[in-house]
Formats: C-alpha cells, structure tokens, sequence
C-alpha cells in the first residue's frame, strides 16, 4: 500500500528510531496525587558553563512555591542544545544545588543518582517522546516539513525588512505551509532535508489575555508563528518550544516558573498546548537580576562575562554563610521578608510565608553586594560562640593551612582571640564571610603577623619609634582598663600629642596630632590595621611578651 504524505514524513523523522506511540508514553506517566493547592515546580536550567547566581535564585524561588504546599520539586536539564553544553556542568548544577540546600526532590541528585518516577529527568534521554508528539501532531494536521535553504529563508528575511515587516516565518513568507501534496513528495523523493514546522493558528492582529502568577494579567498578540519543533542538526532532539510542552504536561507540572525572556513566547507555547488538547500552563515568568555598573553607576542585567558576582562559584570560594545569601534573595523576590526576618531572625528560614505573587513589585531585583555583607554579618555575629569556631577552623583547615596550624598550636589562645567582642547586645559585626578571617584574626599570631601587609599610616618613622617608646615608660600589662587608658593618655602627652581637640584645632602646629592618632600607631604596630576591635582587649588576649616584641623600638 502507498504511503501518504504525512506517513513518508512520519518515516523520514522517526528513521532509525523506535517510537512509542502517544497514548503508550502517556501510560507510563500515571497522575500524580495532588490535593487542592499542592503544587509541582521544576528548576529546569541548561548545562552550558558555570551556575549564575540568578539560577539559585530561581531554584529556590521553585522550592519554596512546592515545599510549603507539601508539593514537589524536581530539576531538569535541558540539555538539547548540545553544541553549547559543557562537560561536567550538570554534575555542577546538582552539587551546587546541594551546597545551597536546594536538592530536588526529583532528578539528577549530587551523588550522580536519580530520583523519581516521571524522568527521564535529562531531556537528551527523551528523545523518543518527543518524537511521538512531533508524529501525533503531523497526523492532527499541526505540523509539516520546511524544505527551505538558507539562501531562501535569507531572502525572506531580508524582503520583511524592506517591507518593514517583523521578522519571522509567518503569513506569506511560510515558504512551505501551504504547498501542494505533490510538491512535498517531489521534494521527499529527491531527498531534500526539512525541519519540521509547527502549523500556527493565531492571528499576531488579535490578542490573547496570559494570567501569569507574577505578571498578573498580560495582553500578547496570539501565535502566528511556524516554529521549528524538531531540530535540523540530525539529532532528533526537539526545539525548546515542543521540549517544554510535552515535559511540563508529563511530569505535571503545576506552575512553570522560567525567565521573564520567555513571556513573549507563551502564546506559542499555548497554541502547541491546544493543538495537542493538553490543558494550558499556569505560568510564573521570573525578573532577572540586576546590578549596578561601575562605571556608568546605571542599572543593567547581572552579567555572567562582566560580573564574577554571577558565578556562583564566585559565592562559595568567598563563603558567604549560605543560609545569609538564600536570606537575601528571598528579600530579593518578597519584599515583606525582610521585615519578617527582623522579626524571627533566628527562625528557619522554611517558615516564611514565600509568595509568587509578591514578585510583581520586584522589577529587575538589584544585586546590592553591601547589603548582602549586612545579611551575612548579621547571621555570624549570631552565631553560638562554639559554633562560630567550628566555621572558622573548617575554613582555615580547607583554605588557609598555614592560619589553621597557627590557631590549632595553641587552642586555649585562639578561643579568645575568636571570642573577642562577640558577647552583648551589640556583637562586633567585621566577619560578613569566612574568607574575612585571615583579615580579622591573622595578626594575633606572629607567624601568620609576619607575612601579613601593613596598612599604611602618613606619620613619620622617627614619630613612630617615639610613640612606641613613650607607651612603652607607662605600658603595665597588669593595669586595668581605666589605668591602661590614663598611662596611654600620659604617653601621648608625653610625645608630643595633644589631649584636647580644642587645643589641636587652635594650634595644630604645636602638636604631632591628636590622642586618636598616637593610639593609630600602637594600633597598627600592633595589628597591622587602623579599625580593630578595642585596643585594650586585644593587648590582654596577645599577652605581655607578645607586646613586648612588637612593640619594642629598633
């Protein structure tokens, strides 16, 4: 018996592959079990490079949406644009996802394993579903081949825009929508390749009304558009716009939550949706994250090739305290959190009453790294004493040997030097993230003092040697805090410093400088730095031989 057209090309597209057929695939994904308001997400990015910190920002915005409905979460990688892909990267995703505490409940896992049972959850691995939708739309009449060159779809281009037309294949240059049985098969019979094409409904003159769950309500002209569904490389693997169709109506998705970029192509997607009578999506189009340049102070889109900000890497190298970054984004999308967490600050962060729909008031979310510095060192000064030590030894141990081997010589010396200042109402806020700490406390030892760089001071040398030495005639180790104080005045004095500011600022030539400037240079004699934590506290934690040696005069 002969062939139709639409079997020739059904033959041509599923060559060398075995496809099931709609209704089979259809029964290997039984219903999942939802009650009313659980709901089903899915962090769907593409292994291309390095994690954007945009991408943890999504995924937690999906585990959020599905957890605190008792849902489910899944990943999945979209991994059809295999000329972009790189190796590795989705071993990345996962592990990074874990770091942020954001494993999925479904897909690829850290450890390489896969969970649940509506995968394959790597869109590469499910190639023949998509062929099975791209055949069920052929026989509805939804899809045909393009046999058109490059030279041809070129040459359409360029009369739309000497018409001033937009771009695109629609209307009359849909080369191959309307073209007679006999053309086709002409052109099968020859062998000619084609990419097969959706068969559009829409009218880009009439509007469809999209209900996204942070956009609200949005006009967009309907779909008139012949996308290609199956791509032309060879590959069998499908466009993104069939991929996302066919995927999120298996694995049941309840909400798609996917950039903004993608708005614009809803009605598209819904017009693939109806042709395949698979109910339409609820949709939640995300803002994408925003930074402010350097050097035109304007706002624009978090850059992966401008901004080592945008590489989540780039976080966790810093060890920011992940639970203070995962803090901040959710300020980023929910702008009641941060009063939330000023009021439970202590609670988990689970607990917050996340909303899509509160993301219509974040237009573009500004990156502001100052105020991320201000979420962390809020959540470290917090931290239990014990367990702020536990942090800061992982981190030397794993990044800074040299600074762990000096604490760990002598642990009584080092629980002080970690305690300083952190006890009180007001806790010393100078760690923001655990790549702070050779800053903060490598000058208590002397190895780690040794090798540190000094901050610079405009005062003379001969002024230091001097300042050094008249602290030195009134130094006590054992003196309180006041009489430490009154010997600090008395050296100062001593060296030429006044103690009164109304006296330095009459006659400023009289004097070397003030209090404040002879105590700088003890400071930094001392630590290396200008702004430390109280003088006095830390020349009782250094000890008196570890003074002596620092301060002695040459």
């Amino acid at each position: 018996m002969k062939q139709s057209i639409k079997e020739k090309v059904i033959s041509l597209l599923t060559e060398n592959v075995t496809i099931p057929t709609r209704e089979a695939v259809e029964a290997r994904y039984v219903p999942r079990t939802l009650t009313d308001g659980v709901e089903v997400t899915r962090f769907a990015p593409s292994p291309t490079g390095f994690v954007h910190i945009g991408a943890i920002f999504t995924a937690q915005l999906c585990e959020r949406v599905a957890h605190q409905t008792d849902g489910v979460y899944m990943l999945r990688i979209e991994d059809t644009d295999k000329k972009r892909e790189m190796e590795g990267s989705q071993a990345l995703i996962a592990s990074q996802l874990q770091t942020f505490g954001l494993t999925p409940d479904e897909g690829l896992q850290a450890d390489g394993s896969i969970k649940g049972d509506y995968g394959p959850y790597v869109q590469s691995e499910r190639k023949e579903l998509y062929l099975a939708y791209a055949v069920d739309l052929i026989a509805r009449d939804r899809a045909y081949p393009c046999f058109a060159n490059t030279e041809e779809l070129e040459a359409a281009v360029a009369d739309q825009k000497a018409k001033k037309q937009r771009p695109g294949y629609y209307g009359e240059w849909a080369l191959w929508r309307d073209r007679s049985d006999e053309d086709i098969e002409a052109e099968l019979e020859k062998g000619t390749p084609f990419v097969l094409r959706f068969k559009s409904s829409g009218s880009h003159d009439k509007r469809v009304t999209i209900a996204d769950r942070i956009k609200g309500k949005v006009e967009l002209p309907q779909n008139d558009l012949d996308v290609p569904l199956i791509k032309s490389d060879g590959s069998g693997l499908p466009t993104y716009h069939l991929a996302h169709v066919v995927d999120d109506y298996l694995m049941q998705t309840t909400v798609v939550t996917r950039g903004e970029e993608w708005l614009p192509s809803t009605p598209l997607h819904a017009d693939i949706a109806l042709a395949l009578d698979i109910k339409p999506f609820k949709y939640a189009h995300t803002p994408v994250i925003s930074i402010l340049d350097a050097e035109t102070n304007t706002k624009r889109k978090l850059s992966k090739r401008k901004d080592p900000e945008a590489d989540v890497a780039f976080w966790v190298k810093e060890a920011y305290p992940l639970r203070a970054v995962k803090a901040y984004l959710l300020g980023l999308a929910n702008s009641n959190f941060e009063d939330w967490y000023r009021e439970n600050p202590d609670a988990p962060l689970e607990e917050f009453p996340f909303s899509l729909e509160k993301l219509r008031t974040s237009r573009s979310p500004l990156l502001d790294m100052r105020k991320v510095a201000d979420y962390a060192k809020d959540e470290i000064a917090r931290m239990p004493q014990e367990q702020f030590n536990k942090e800061v030894l992982a981190w030397t141990e794993l990044h800074d040997k040299a600074l762990f081997d000096a604490m760990m010589a002598n642990p009584d010396y080092t629980k002080q030097v970690l305690a300083i200042e952190r006890s009180g109402e007001k806790p010393r806020k100078d760690v923001a993230k655990w790549s702070d700490v050779p800053a903060q406390f490598g000058y208590f030892y002397d190895e780690i003092f040794a090798k540190q760089e000094k901050e610079s001071i405009d005062i003379t040398e001969q002024h230091v040697t001097e300042a050094m030495q008249s602290f030195m005639t009134t130094y006590s180790h054992v003196s309180d805090k006041d009489t430490w104080f009154e010997n600090m005045k008395k050296a100062a004095e001593n060296a030429g410093y006044a103690l009164d500011r109304k006296a330095l600022k009459e006659s400023p030539e009289s004097f070397k400088g003030g209090l404040a400037d002879f105590a700088t240079i003890i400071r930094v004699a001392l630590t290396g730095k200008t702004r430390t934590p109280d003088l006095y506290t830390i020349m009782q934690i250094m000890g008196e031989e570890r003074i002596n040696s620092r301060l002695q005069a040459v």
